[in-house]
């Protein structure tokens, strides 16, 4: 199950955090991402590389990174049955815009991860009728390799 995400708290608990929030954020979105995204044979590499490579590239691996997310949630759309307006062109050059990029990033994913859930079969909860059972049932082999021995 992927969860969806908001915008509005990405950004406070980033200010708040002092960009800490904002790398853990990514690391996770980039896990959902490659989850959504299974099969495609481009898996991405964790966030936390792309944060290293950023520093040493100065800004561009950034760049290079968002137009590769955006072109594989561009693509990926059409298996879940939706069509995205954007993407990684997109998505490289609203890096320069303050929150534009994440905006749509988030906005793409959590459309995704809606058909994604909704395709998971549902779990069925255990009766208690049934848990009662398998209790018991744990009770008698307990009981039987007792006297087994």
């Amino acid at each position: 199950m992927i969860k969806k995400r908001s915008l509005g708290k990405y950004i406070l608990l980033t200010i708040v955090t002092l960009g800490i929030y904002n790398i853990f954020f990514w690391y996770k979105w980039t896990e959902d991402v490659n989850k959504l995204c299974e099969g495609d044979d481009k898996d991405s590499a964790n966030y936390l590389l792309d944060f290293v490579l950023d520093w040493c590239s100065i800004g561009i691996n950034t760049l290079a990174w968002n137009c590769k997310m955006g072109e594989r949630l561009f693509r990926k759309a059409a298996d879940y049955g939706l069509e995205f307006k954007h993407g990684g062109m997109f998505f490289m050059l609203a890096r320069f815009v303050p929150f534009l990029s994440a905006k749509f990033k988030i906005a793409y994913v959590n459309q995704l991860a809606e058909v994604y859930n909704a395709q998971l079969p549902a779990e069925e909860p255990v009766a208690e009728e049934n848990a009662a059972e398998v209790e018991e049932s744990d009770v008698s082999v307990e009981a039987t390799e007792e006297a087994a021995q």
